[in-house]
């Protein structure tokens, strides 16, 4: 699931940046082309490079123990300031300038693509300007940003628990990703129809795509989604996966896996947590643990309903402006 919301964020799909950018593009435009070539360039650089340095620096310096536990979005900013550190004062500070200031433009440059859609949907169905669509976007960022910069909470273990950024990086940046993009390959191979697609694939492309990948985007990629999300709700009893296929239309040998997201929506761990801490401090932070929790998820589901009111006033807008154009 993790892998998965990764892939997608990092390629803008499942959050409509892509679908915006396209809408621009011209009809004869080599679709084909650009997509393979962004789409490899930018894992080569991301995955390949990026692992080249910092995995074989944290093994080397903190073990393979380390690297095994904390994996993940923050291993840069953990291993590269570390190694820095050993260079003396001097290098270690242009080191740093010079690797975090790479970081910073990677985030801006992204977060730039990534209000596109909200600036290219205001200025077209409500004829703001640009300055104004921009300005709108950055006070939006801005309010939902401040509480993962002024928010914290300590967790139990003593460890600073970024709770408001945690949240927003798996509902926003990972789940809901993994379940718009199931819809969007659905959308597009079932509704749209894979003969209209392949089509418009095709459409000005200077290279060939084999055949293969017709049948890839039409089964293979919702069904292989689909197992992601549902495998990660679900695990084996007992770790016996062939019990459970067995079992599955019985409805035997499957449980809750202990991360899911049901589990998770009912902050059953914290919860558990709570129950068996007996010093009201630490009860005292829980609670306010789960209350900050629940704001953040709160504050996402607002967000949510607030663009989807937003896109159905533009499509009451379209549908008036289409009758008033037909009379």
């Amino acid at each position: 699931m993790a892998a998965a919301g990764q892939m997608f964020f990092t390629l803008s799909v499942g959050m409509g940046t892509v679908h915006c950018y396209a809408s621009y593009i011209k009809s004869k435009d080599d679709i084909a082309l650009n997509a393979v070539s962004a789409g490899f360039m930018n894992e080569f650089v991301e995955v390949v490079l990026g692992s080249l340095i910092v995995i074989p620096i944290a093994a080397g310096y903190l073990g393979i123990d380390w690297v095994k536990e904390n994996a993940g979005f923050g291993m840069a900013f953990q291993t590269m300031p570390y190694l820095f550190d050993q260079w003396g004062n001097v290098i270690s500070n242009l080191a740093g300038v010079f690797w975090f200031g790479l970081l910073f433009f990677a985030g801006i440059t992204s977060s730039l693509a990534m209000g596109t859609p909200w600036m290219g949907f205001m200025q077209d169905e409500f004829s703001f300007s640009r300055k104004s669509a921009a300005w709108s976007f950055g006070l939006i960022i801005l309010m939902f940003g401040l509480p993962t910069v002024l928010i914290y909470q300590v967790a139990t273990n003593g460890v600073v628990d970024q709770i408001f950024f945690n949240e927003y990086d798996y509902w926003a940046g990972t789940m809901s990703l993994v379940v718009f993009a199931t819809a969007e390959a659905v959308l597009f191979a079932w509704i749209f129809g894979m003969k209209r697609g392949w089509a418009e694939l095709l459409s000005g492309s200077d290279m060939k795509v084999p055949v293969f990948f017709k049948y890839v985007m039409m089964y293979v990629t919702p069904l292989l989604l689909m197992a992601v999300f549902f495998g990660s709700l679900f695990l084996p009893q007992g770790g016996d996966w062939a019990s459970a296929l067995s079992g599955l239309f019985s409805g035997n040998g499957w449980e809750l896996d202990n991360n899911s997201i049901i589990l998770m929506l009912q902050n059953t761990g914290l919860k558990e947590t709570m129950a068996a801490a007996s010093n009201p401090e630490e009860i005292g932070r829980l609670t306010q643990k789960i209350n900050y929790v629940n704001a953040a998820r709160g504050l996402l589901v607002s967000l949510f309903l607030g663009i989807s009111i937003l896109v159905y006033i533009a499509y009451l807008k379209r549908q008036k402006n289409l009758k008033t154009e037909t009379i």
